[in-house]
């Protein structure tokens, strides 16, 4: 399982002139990143408070990031010619989905620390080298076919994607990116926003840029 740190800049500036899609899934990886350390502490330190609290975090963070890729990035894969890596990358994402599910329906009442612990790490585990691949491959070949006008509108479209996604997973749910994706996404979110209401979470290290207002 890699948690190295993405040797992408500019993660964390919360207004840039021009945005750049990369650096916003950046943002989110490497808040997956450092969730995952913060629940590793939580686990060693026997805070099952705050081992749910992360892990839900998690959960809420992952669903989203997912549901936006492939309303967005992985659509633009299509058009340029990488359709291999966006459909490998939906197929990542419905194991991630499935993995997370099993966490976001339980916690550590209802597995036992160790099992809970164990969940997040399978769901972890998937999600750390799905995002390498992304980090390493896939995403530097979307970028050198893309002119930085492009990267920005791609930027802000997956700002955008991220505001309408389910903040739960739905295994499911159509993953395809197109109209049906979204008029699901639309009709879980508020169902999904009722159950947020009765959770805790923690706050997040790296900040979104804020898109242009148009």
């Amino acid at each position: 399982m890699s948690t190295v740190s993405s040797a992408y800049p500019n993660t964390d500036a919360p207004e840039q002139s021009r945005l750049d899609y990369l650096d916003e899934i950046m943002v989110d990886h490497n808040n997956f990143r450092d969730l995952h350390a913060r629940f590793l502490d939580a686990h060693r330190a026997g805070d099952d408070r705050l081992m749910n609290s992360i892990a839900k975090t998690l959960v809420r963070e992952v669903s989203i990031h997912a549901v936006g890729e492939e309303l967005s990035v992985y659509k633009i894969m299509d058009h340029h010619g990488l359709h291999d890596s966006a459909d490998h990358s939906r197929d990542k994402h419905q194991a991630l989905h499935n993995a997370f599910n099993e966490v976001d329906t339980n916690t550590t009442s209802s597995l036992g620390r160790e099992r809970f612990a164990a969940a997040v790490t399978n769901a972890c585990n998937i999600l750390f080298g799905h995002a390498e691949e992304e980090e390493k491959d896939f995403y530097p070949k979307l970028s050198s076919i893309l002119d930085a006008d492009q990267r920005s509108k791609l930027a802000v479209e997956f700002l955008k994607a991220r505001d309408y996604s389910p903040s739960h997973p739905h295994p499911a749910a159509p993953n395809t990116g197109g109209i049906t994706e979204q008029a699901a996404a639309l009709l879980v979110k508020p169902v999904d926003a009722i159950t947020d209401m009765t959770r805790s979470f923690v706050k997040l290290k790296h900040k979104h840029a804020s898109p242009p207002v148009s």
